[in-house]
């Protein structure tokens, strides 16, 4: 124990001892890496701390309201407003367009539908059965020679 309690040099080169002289098993108090590390208290219990000292008003400044209330802050206001309100009505822009164009999609795909069915119907009264039954009531009669095919 005796080398134990000699002098050692700590981590950054300053001096101090590890047990004291007096006491063998007593760590006094000891300087490492530039901390000192007082342990005049007993283990395992803590120094209750300080009461607290009266708060200083040298230390507190005042609040100076005159620091936000320039006008360069307005400017920043307004222009961050004018920023938050050009993108709310983008917002608002995009949402009616989307809507405009649901309703456009809707109309193009009845028109679709109609276009079909009347096209339909086109060929239908197109046909050779229809037309025969027309040409006879009105007293054609189809011939019965097959049509003529010119090949260029």
């Amino acid at each position: 124990m005796k080398a134990v309690g000699s002098v050692f040099t700590g981590l950054v080169g300053k001096k101090g001892k590890l047990f004291g002289q007096g006491e063998r098993n007593a760590v006094v108090g000891y300087e490492l890496a530039g901390v000192s590390v007082p342990t005049d208290h007993p283990r395992g219990r803590y120094a209750p701390d300080p009461a607290p000292s009266a708060p200083s008003r040298v230390a507190e400044k005042p609040f100076n309201i005159a620091a936000i209330l320039r006008p360069r802050t307005f400017v920043y206001i307004i222009a961050s407003t004018a920023l938050l309100l050009f993108q709310i009505y983008n917002t608002l822009a995009i949402k009616v367009l989307s809507k405009r164009n649901e309703q456009l999609r809707e109309q193009l795909r009845i028109s679709t539908s109609i276009s079909t069915s009347q096209e339909l119907k086109a060929r239908e009264l197109q046909s050779i059965h229809n037309i025969s039954g027309s040409a006879q009531a009105l007293g054609l009669n189809s011939s019965p020679v097959p049509p003529v095919d010119i090949e260029p």
